[in-house]
């Protein structure tokens, strides 16, 4: 009899996306490839549509962009904040992390994530900090 490894979810953060769907974005290309290759489960929280809109909106972006957004996002699962995350994003380290970025490893956590996906250094500091493994962009050439 086969047992299948359950898959280990990858927390994607908004920064990833933005530089995925934004090509003036200097980490763009590798963001593309890493996203092309992964074969993991994408998670991310409720918060990254949020963010992922209003950035696309500072950039002006055509209609184009977002529905491309919205069709990456229904592709991930989106976890919606609960009091648990809430409560876990309190005790994000170190303690001068932003709120929201808090709430995004808080909700890695939460999910279970095996490695972290950030664009952010201060988030990728808090994630490390924290416990999770963060993607090596940088790494995939």
């Amino acid at each position: 009899m086969s047992r299948s490894t359950p898959k280990i979810p990858v927390y994607v953060d908004s920064s990833v996306l933005v530089a995925l769907v934004a090509p003036a974005e200097a980490q763009h290309r590798t963001a593309r490839r890493w996203i092309e290759v992964e074969a993991s489960l994408l998670v991310t929280s409720t918060l990254t549509e949020v963010e992922v809109g209003r950035a696309l909106v500072r950039r002006a972006a055509p209609r184009a962009v977002g529905a491309a957004v919205r069709r990456i996002l229904d592709g991930l699962e989106l976890i919606e904040i609960t009091s648990r995350i809430r409560d876990a994003a309190i005790q994000v380290r170190p303690a001068n992390i932003r709120s929201l970025d808090a709430v995004h490893v808080a909700t890695a956590l939460i999910a279970g994530a095996g490695q972290f996906a950030s664009l952010d250094a201060r988030q990728q500091v808090a994630a490390e900090e924290m416990g999770l493994k963060l993607v090596r962009f940088g790494d995939r050439g």
